[in-house]
């Protein structure tokens, strides 16, 4: 009960709530849509993902300067890639986020002749590069604790693998070393689940931006399976903490 209080008095907690009731919509619109649900359903059901489209914009006003924060913040860390991504993903998820204020003063009102589709085009491009940033991250994360998981394991079998005969076919080898790799690296994510979590979440995220920018057309179904997805696994690192991955 604690754990939904403090979810509920942040307002990234409510902005992701949004999300993830918007992308309910457009998967359950897709879905009324395969299955011949009638127009008017699937008029309001349109009506409330963009009311909720536009209360998710209104609740990240002032976003931009929180990233920059979070930009200052990572120039002190002491591993250089880490410092590299973190800072490079906070800027453009700063400047998406001023984008996405500009586009909301446009369907508001406040800017009535602003030109959606172009300040559109350049918000989704920010948040791409923002999510690629993350996604590289994330590898470099998995690469390091892939060789410390490796490396132990050589440690505790180097005995027993200096017994062992080497008469082994290329193929077998390589095929075994390929088992091994897929082991360690289910156990790897096993064993972090702020780094599954995240990896995933980018990687549904990453569908969004894509479709949205035509580099990449999937249906609606999709996008709205990947933005729900997402938006459950955010909800889930804030109401426990500790599978954030940090810093």
């Amino acid at each position: 009960m604690e754990a939904w209080v403090r979810f509920s008095a942040q307002s990234q907690a409510r902005e992701r709530l949004l999300r993830a009731a918007q992308y309910a919509c457009v998967l359950a619109g897709a879905a009324l849509s395969r299955s011949g649900g009638s127009s008017g359903t699937l008029s309001r059901l349109q009506q409330l993902e963009a009311h909720l489209s536009l209360g998710r914009k209104l609740l990240r006003l002032g976003g931009s300067a929180e990233a920059l924060g979070g930009a200052q913040r990572s120039l002190h860390l002491p591993d250089p890639v880490l410092r590299f991504c973190l800072t490079l993903s906070h800027l453009n998820r700063a400047l998406f986020l001023a984008c996405d204020n500009v586009l909301w003063a446009g369907k508001s009102g406040v800017l009535p002749g602003l030109a959606m589709e172009k300040w559109s085009q350049r918000s989704f491009r920010y948040y791409l590069f923002a999510l690629v940033v993350n996604l590289s991250r994330d590898a470099y994360e998995l690469r390091l604790l892939l060789e410390r998981a490796g490396a132990a394991r050589k440690r505790g079998r180097s005995a027993e693998s200096r017994a062992q005969p080497g008469a082994q076919g290329r193929l077998q080898q390589l095929r075994l070393q390929l088992q091994l790799q897929l082991h360690l690296l289910l156990q790897v994510l096993r064993d972090n689940p702020p780094l599954l979590l995240d990896l995933l979440r980018n990687a549904c995220d990453l569908v969004i931006p894509l479709e949205r920018l035509g580099l990449c057309r999937s249906s609606p179904a999709v996008v709205g399976f990947c933005g729900l997805s997402s938006s459950l696994l955010s909800i889930i690192t804030i109401l426990h903490p500790w599978l954030k991955l940090k810093p």
